[in-house]
């Protein structure tokens, strides 16, 4: 019986040491992953910012175009009531003018305002990845500061 005894503590020994010798290994491992979230988040991170520079810029230029409209719209309907149809050159200056306005009405309904929809939706899907992975982790701020200075992101598709 002494010497089932003294083997049952030999073994509980044993897998005490061994748990002692494994544990900072596992903890080791979850740094090494922890680090590769940390980065992916960090990467979201960089893209929002970029992508919302992006959507920002888009969209200001959609605004610039849609206050053109509106401008010329306005300018149209002051310059209507007093053309005098009977002077060709007062009528040339006001089919210029309605062609600038269509012309301006082309690019907010076109290219300008499909660029501002699709920067708008890129930056969205990367707000919504990233609230989805990163947003409210409580990430370690020493291993976030490690990991910040060598990171390298890859490019935005």
């Amino acid at each position: 019986m002494m010497g089932y005894v003294i083997r049952l503590a030999r073994g509980m020994a044993f897998g005490w040491g061994l748990a002692a010798v494994l544990a900072p290994v596992s903890a080791g491992a979850q740094v090494p992953s922890e680090a590769a979230d940390i980065a992916g988040c960090l990467c979201l991170q960089q893209g929002v910012s970029t992508l919302s520079a992006e959507m920002n810029t888009k969209n200001q230029a959609l605004d610039t175009v849609t206050r053109q409209l509106a401008d010329l719209d306005s300018q149209l309907a002051r310059d209507r009531s007093a053309i005098n149809v009977n002077n060709p050159d007062a009528v040339a200056r006001y089919k210029a003018l309605l062609e600038r306005r269509d012309a301006a009405y082309r690019q907010s309904i076109g290219p300008v305002h499909a660029e501002a929809a699709q920067a708008t939706a890129r930056y969205n899907a990367r707000v919504s990845e990233y609230n989805a992975h990163c947003a409210n982790r409580p990430f370690s701020s020493a291993l976030v500061a490690q990991v910040q200075v060598n990171l390298v992101c890859p490019p935005l598709q």
